[in-house]
């Protein structure tokens, strides 16, 4: 093959590279919904059927860019912005984690209110919250549960 055969075929490989839409380079493999839940209710999740509907919320039912490309499936957030997952499960798992740090301190467990939970937890806003405050709520309860 010639030099500039060579050439032609690196350019051509360059541009079927480059034409390749960048999310289907970089996307993570997200699990289906029934999946998912399954993971929650594995993980142990104090109210599994809430943090499924939190996630399909933040994550417009497990198809946002932001749980696509850093597999930020809650829109969880540090200092420096959105959080980056090596991939769903390592989401997940610092969910629970986050979730069992905030338990132990919650003083109001005799209460058994999830809602409750999260709103002292200020999971939506970074701050104490009331979770049924702008139908938050109303919105997280609309998504369908699992099916099975």
């Amino acid at each position: 093959m010639s030099h500039k055969g060579k050439w032609t075929i690196v350019y051509f490989m360059m541009v079927l590279f480059l034409s390749c839409p960048n999310r289907v380079l970089s996307q993570n493999n997200l699990p289906e919904p029934a999946v998912f839940y399954d993971s929650i209710q594995s993980l142990g999740f104090r109210n599994p059927i809430v943090m499924y509907q939190l996630a399909m919320w933040e994550s417009a039912n497990l198809r946002s860019h932001l749980a696509k490309e850093r597999a930020n499936l809650f829109g969880l957030r540090g200092r420096s912005g959105y959080l980056r997952f090596e991939n769903w499960m390592h989401c997940l798992r610092y969910m629970k984690n986050l979730e069992e740090r905030k338990y132990s301190a919650y003083p109001n467990k005799a209460k058994n209110d999830y809602y409750d939970f999260i709103a002292w937890w200020g999971y939506k806003t970074g701050r104490s919250y009331d979770p049924r405050e702008f139908g938050f709520v109303q919105i997280i309860k609309k998504v369908p549960a699992p099916a099975n």
